[in-house]
C-alpha cells in the first residue's frame, strides 16, 4: 500500500504556483470559491474534505471465447473457470482517490448494501486513503457491480447493475447526505454516468445553498443518459448546467451537449468554441474539455487555453485516465483556488496532465504504488518539494463518535469474517481437522505476539477436547525445546504475515526433526506457508487494522479458524459431554458438565 507516502501536495504547489493565494470571488457573491486553507481557518473546528457522489462499482472481470449475439449461446474461455478476477473502480472512486494520493482529503458519499460487493468498495477505500464514514450502508440497499465480458480479441460487452446509486434522487440526497455536505465539504464532485439527474440537481442545490462549489464529470453523452441508462430527461440536463461551478466533459459528450443546447450550431466546432458556448449556457465559470490523447481546453469567462497532453512513452491501460485528469484538477483548485489568469489554467492543467499521465502506466483507473514513483519523479522535474503527509487516518478519528468506532470496529469484524467464510479453503481446514485427529504423538502450538496468546489458546482447546498438546513460545524453540519433539509430533504454527524471523528460524530446525508442520497464517503466499505440510490462509486482502496493522481484525480471524477447527474436531471425535468433563471436571463448565 502506498497510503503512508503521500505527497504533500499543498507545499508543493506552492512552489510550483508561486503566487499568494487570494479569496477573488471569481465564482460571483454568491459562490466565492476559497482555496482549503482559506475554508480550513475559517471552518477550524471541522475538518473538511472534497466529497464525491457518484459510481463506484465491483467490475466482475469474465473471459469468454466470443460474445453471444442475441438468442445464441456462449463460452468461457476455460471450461472450468467462470470470474476472471473481481476490480473496484467507478468515475467518482477513481478521481476521488488520485486527488487522495495528492494528499487531498477526500471522501464518498454512497449508498450501499451489507453485501460482499459493498465490503469490497469499502476496504479499496480505506486502503486508498478515501474516508468511508459518509457511506450509508444498509440491508435494503445493493452495492453497485458491472459485469465485464472479454472475448480473446480484447474486445469487451458491459453489463451495469448501479444498485443502490440509482435510488440517489432528491429525498435521497436530503436524508442521507445533506448533513455531510454542509459540515463537512469544502467541495462536492458529482458525475452524468449513474447518479439520477433529480440526484445530481439535488446534490448541486444543496452545495449551492451553503456556499460550496462543485464540479460535474459529464462522464456519458446526454442522448446515454437520457436512453440507456435512463437517469432523467433534457430539461433535468439543463437545470443540473445551470448549477454547477466547474464542468467536465470528453469533447464528443461537449458537442452533444451543444447540439441540445445550440441545435443549429455548427457540428465541426473546435474544443475551444464548445468550451466558450459551454460557459455561455450554463452557470459553470469553469469549463475543462478533454480529448484523449490531444490537448485539453480550460476555459473561463476571461481566458480559453489549449494545453498539449503528456506524453506516455508506454500506454499501459487507458482506463480511466479522464477520472485521474480530474482528479489531479480536483487538487489543483482544492489547494489553489480558483485559477483568475491564463498562467494559473496553464499549470493546473499541466498537474492534471500528469496525474492522467500516471494513470495510463497502470491496469485499471486507480492508483498504485507505481503512480506514485511516477508522480513523484514528474513532479520534482517540476522542482515540487516532496514530503510524506502524516497518516491519513488521523483526519478522519476527531469526526467520529464513541459509539460510530464501536459500530466501525464490530463492523469490520464482522465483515472480515463474512468473507473468511466466503473465501476460507474448506479442503485445507478438513486437512488440518484431520492430520490433528490422527495425531500418533504430541501436538505443539506455537507463536509470537498476539498469535502467541492465539496459540496458547488453541493448546488449551485441544487438551480439553483429548488431544495432547502444549504451547511453546516461538522463541524458545531455540533454546531447548527442540528436545521435545518425536517423529509422531505436529507443531501448529500461528502468524499473521508469515514472515516473521523468529518462526522462520525456528521453522529450519523444526523441519529437521522430521514432523509435521501445519499452519495458520493471514498471507497466501508467506514464508511460513511454503514451509508447511498443511496451510490455512484466513485473509484474502488487506484488513483496515488502527494505524495499517495493530492486531485487532486478524486475530479474530485466527480465533474464528480455531474455534472452527475445534467444533471440527469434536464432531469428528464424537466427543460426548461425559468425555469432555473428564477432562474438564472443575470450574462452571466442570458443574455444567457433569451428570448431576
Amino acid at each position: 500500500m502506498y497510503r503512508k507516502s503521500l505527497f504533500n501536495f499543498g507545499s508543493l504547489a506552492q512552489t510550483y504556483y508561486k503566487h499568494e493565494i487570494k479569496c477573488n470571488g471569481a465564482f460571483g457573491a454568491q459562490h466565492e470559491w476559497k482555496s482549503f486553507a482559506t475554508l480550513h481557518r475559517s471552518c477550524s473546528s471541522k475538518k473538511k474534505f472534497v466529497l464525491g457522489c457518484g459510481s463506484n462499482v465491483v467490475d466482475q472481470m469474465f473471459r469468454v471465447k466470443a460474445i453471444p449475439n442475441v438468442g445464441e449461446k456462449g463460452f468461457f474461455q476455460s471450461p472450468v473457470k467462470t470470474l476472471e478476477k473481481s476490480v473496484v473502480g467507478g468515475v467518482t472512486l477513481n478521481h476521488l482517490s488520485w486527488a487522495s494520493l495528492l494528499g487531498v482529503p477526500t471522501g464518498l458519499l454512497a449508498l450501499h448494501g451489507k453485501d460482499s460487493t459493498g465490503r469490497m468498495i469499502r476496504k479499496k477505500l480505506l486502503d486508498l486513503s478515501v474516508t468511508d464514514q459518509f457511506i450509508q450502508v444498509d440491508d435494503n440497499f445493493v452495492s453497485a457491480e458491472s459485469y465485464v465480458f472479454v472475448q480473446e480479441d480484447g474486445e469487451r460487452s458491459i453489463i451495469m447493475a448501479p444498485g443502490a446509486t440509482s435510488l440517489i434522487d432528491q429525498n435521497a440526497v436530503r436524508k442521507y447526505f445533506e448533513s455531510a455536505i454542509i459540515n463537512y465539504a469544502s467541495m462536492l464532485t458529482t458525475e452524468v454516468s449513474q447518479v439520477p439527474l433529480p440526484g445530481v440537481i439535488e446534490l448541486l442545490k444543496v452545495s449551492r445553498e451553503h456556499n460550496i462549489p462543485t464540479v460535474v464529470d459529464f462522464d456519458v453523452a446526454p442522448s446515454v443518459a437520457i436512453k440507456e441508462a435512463k437517469l432523467g430527461n433534457i430539461d433535468q440536463l439543463k437545470e443540473l448546467l445551470k448549477l454547477c461551478n466547474v464542468l467536465k466533459p470528453a469533447k464528443h459528450v461537449a458537442k452533444e451537449l451543444m447540439s441540445l443546447l445550440k441545435p443549429h450550431a455548427s457540428s465541426n466546432l473546435s474544443p475551444s468554441d464548445l468550451a466558450k458556448y459551454l460557459l455561455e449556457y450554463s452557470s459553470a465559470q469553469l469549463v475543462v474539455i478533454t480529448n484523449g490523447k490531444l490537448s485539453s481546453v480550460l476555459a473561463t469567462h476571461n481566458s480559453c487555453i489549449e494545453v498539449k497532453t503528456q506524453h506516455v512513452e508506454k500506454v499501459v491501460d487507458a482506463t480511466g485516465a479522464g477520472d485521474a485528469f480530474l482528479g489531479g484538477l480536483i487538487a489543483g483548485l482544492h489547494y489553489n483556488g480558483f485559477p483568475d489568469d491564463e498562467d494559473k489554467m496553464r499549470k493546473l492543467c499541466e498537474v492534471a496532465n500528469i496525474v492522467a499521465s500516471a494513470n495510463l502506466m497502470v491496469l485499471g483507473g486507480l492508483p498504485e504504488q507505481q503512480s506514485r514513483d511516477y508522480l513523484q519523479s514528474k513532479l520534482e522535474a517540476y522542482k515540487y518539494k516532496i514530503e510524506p503527509v502524516k497518516d491519513t487516518n488521523i483526519k478522519t478519528r476527531e469526526l467520529i463518535t464513541t459509539s460510530e468506532l464501536l459500530e466501525r470496529s464490530i463492523s469490520q469484524d464482522i465483515n472480515a469474517l463474512t468473507d473468511l467464510n466466503e473465501s476460507i479453503d474448506v479442503e485445507k481446514i478438513e486437512a488440518i481437522a484431520s492430520r490433528l485427529m490422527s495425531c500418533k504423538g504430541n501436538v505443539f502450538t506455537t507463536g509470537i505476539g498476539k498469535s502467541g496468546i492465539v496459540g496458547q489458546r488453541v493448546a488449551s482447546s485441544l487438551s480439553s477436547i483429548g488431544i495432547v498438546s502444549c504451547f511453546v513460545h516461538t522463541s524458545e524453540w531455540m533454546h531447548g525445546e527442540l528436545g521435545k519433539l518425536h517423529g509422531n509430533d505436529i507443531v501448529l504454527c500461528i502468524s499473521h504475515s508469515g514472515n516473521t524471523n523468529e518462526l522462520l528460524q525456528a521453522l529450519d530446525h523444526i523441519k529437521k526433526r522430521d514432523v509435521t508442520v501445519l499452519s495458520i497464517v493471514g498471507f497466501k503466499d508467506c514464508k511460513v506457508s511454503l514451509a508447511s505440510d498443511e496451510c490455512i490462509c484466513y485473509c484474502l486482502s488487506p484488513l483496515n487494522e488502527p494505524l495499517g496493522g495493530i492486531p485487532s481484525t486478524s486475530i479474530v480471524l485466527q480465533e474464528a479458524v480455531v474455534n472452527a477447527l475445534v467444533s471440527i474436531l469434536i464432531t469428528k471425535k464424537t466427543l460426548t459431554r461425559n468425555e469432555f468433563h473428564g477432562n474438564h471436571p472443575g470450574g462452571t463448565l466442570g458443574k455444567l458438565f457433569s451428570n448431576k
